[in-house]
């Protein structure tokens, strides 16, 4: 007799994985193949697509406070790349982030804030702020999942804790929001003043964000 054994990977129609032909098989051989196969079929993890922000759906802000006012300004220009997967439970799979954006492009409705706020930052010599994180990550809807990554402001390099939300989770695209408190002082950032020192800008800052990632294929298949 003899026994072909075909397994064919389910996710995203790779195709044929294993073929194992056997003659005259004993039961005992039969069982140790079946059970390889559930083994196999366990490990194996939804292929990882890359998403990237859906600029008109997505908002990143930066609020703090002043001695007068709180204030707040948003980040116009940025890129946001991701590795990651969801399946048919609605978790996400998160190997990697990678986020960068113009230190310029941080605009307010008030050209004087912006312009001070972009010296303190030293822009001339740091055009750009990047944050990148190659911790995997599982993320189940609308659970708070926990992160580390490698922040640059103004040529400074910071570890900083990510918390973060998913909702509306599925293969073409997911919902990220949350917050990451910062001090300006941990980046060597001297808080901006104005009026000859009298308005006073609080050391602390709040990163917000509030990003659809649509996957990259979805992308290119819509265009």
């Amino acid at each position: 007799m003899t026994f072909f054994f075909i397994y064919i990977c389910p996710s995203y129609s790779i195709g044929l994985v294993v073929l194992v032909v056997m003659k005259k098989m004993k039961l005992h051989n039969k069982l140790i193949i079946s059970l390889f196969a559930i083994v196999l079929a366990s490990n194996l993890s939804v292929a990882q697509v890359s998403y990237q922000q859906n600029v008109s759906n997505s908002k990143l802000m930066i609020t703090g406070t002043s001695s007068i006012h709180d204030w707040e300004m948003a980040v116009e220009d940025y890129d946001c790349l991701v590795s990651a997967s969801a399946d048919e439970n609605q978790q996400i799979s998160i190997e990697s982030i990678n986020f960068s954006c113009l230190t310029e492009s941080i605009k307010s409705h008030n050209k004087i804030m912006d312009k001070k706020a972009h010296k303190a930052l030293d822009s001339d010599d740091h055009p750009k702020i990047s944050f990148t994180s190659g911790e995997k990550i599982y993320a189940n809807q609308k659970a708070i999942a926990k992160t580390k990554g490698k922040l640059q402001i103004a040529g400074k390099e910071k570890e900083v804790d990510l918390e973060f939300s998913v909702n509306e989770a599925q293969a073409s695209q997911f919902k990220v929001a949350g917050k990451i408190p910062l001090k300006m002082s941990d980046f060597g950032i001297d808080p901006p003043t104005a009026m000859m020192g009298t308005l006073k800008t609080g050391d602390e800052i709040v990163i917000h964000f509030d990003i659809v990632f649509q996957s990259m294929q979805t992308s290119k298949s819509d265009k």
